[in-house]
C-alpha cells in the first residue's frame, strides 16, 4: 500500500480543535476535526462531491463535501494524545458509508446514508483519521474480512480510479492512497 503525506478524504481545512469536547451522553461520537474531504492527484487537492442519489463522486461538478470527523470511543483505536482517531465521517446529518462492505472483491463504493449509531458505527461507517509526517490522513477501516485500512484506488500519479459516472472507489488492488 502506497501512502501520500497529504491529508485524507483530505480534511483540507482543519478548523476544529482535536481536543475532545465534553460529551453530553457517555461514549457519544463527537467531532475532533472538520474540513473538506479531498483526494490528491499529482500532489494537488481535489474535493469530492455527491450525486443526487447520494453517491460520492470524483471529477464531477458539485459542491465540495464539508465533513466532520467524529471520534467514537466505543471503537478500538483512539489515541487522543497522538491525535489518532477511529470514528465516523458526517456531512449534512448523514454518514460516509461503504455500500458493499461485505464484498470479497474490490473496489468498494462510498455513498451518504443515514448514520446507524451515535456511539458504535458499523464497519460500513467506520473510518480512521490521524497524522503522519505532520499531515493528516483518513482511511476506511476495511472490510469485515480483516484486510485492513483502505484508501482510494489510484493511478501512479494518485489520480483516483472511478467507476461509471465518476463514482469514487476504495480499495488497494492497484495503488492505494489515503484521503
Amino acid at each position: 500500500m502506497r501512502l501520500t503525506t497529504a491529508i485524507v478524504a483530505s480534511l483540507l481545512s482543519v478548523v476544529v480543535s482535536a481536543v475532545p469536547a465534553a460529551n453530553s451522553q457517555k461514549n457519544t461520537c463527537y467531532t475532533v476535526h472538520s474540513g473538506y474531504i479531498a483526494v490528491h492527484p499529482a500532489g494537488g487537492n481535489k474535493p469530492l462531491t455527491v450525486s443526487a442519489k447520494g453517491d460520492v463522486l470524483y471529477g464531477k461538478p458539485g459542491k465540495p463535501l464539508w465533513v466532520d470527523f467524529q471520534a467514537c470511543l466505543n471503537l478500538n483505536g483512539n489515541y487522543p494524545d497522538e491525535d489518532i482517531w477511529t470514528g465516523r465521517i458526517v456531512t449534512h446529518g448523514k454518514c460516509l458509508t461503504v455500500k458493499n462492505p461485505t464484498s470479497k472483491t474490490q473496489p468498494y463504493y462510498v455513498k451518504l446514508a443515514k448514520c446507524a449509531s451515535n456511539t458504535n458505527p458499523p464497519i460500513s461507517q467506520s473510518w480512521r483519521h490521524g497524522y503522519g509526517d505532520d499531515t493528516g490522513y483518513v482511511y476506511w477501516v476495511g472490510p469485515a474480512s480483516g484486510v485492513g485500512y483502505m484508501g482510494y484506488m489510484a493511478k501512479d500519479d494518485e489520480t483516483p480510479l472511478v467507476a461509471r459516472g465518476g463514482v469514487f472507489q476504495l480499495g488497494c488492488d492497484n495503488t492505494c492512497v489515503n484521503l
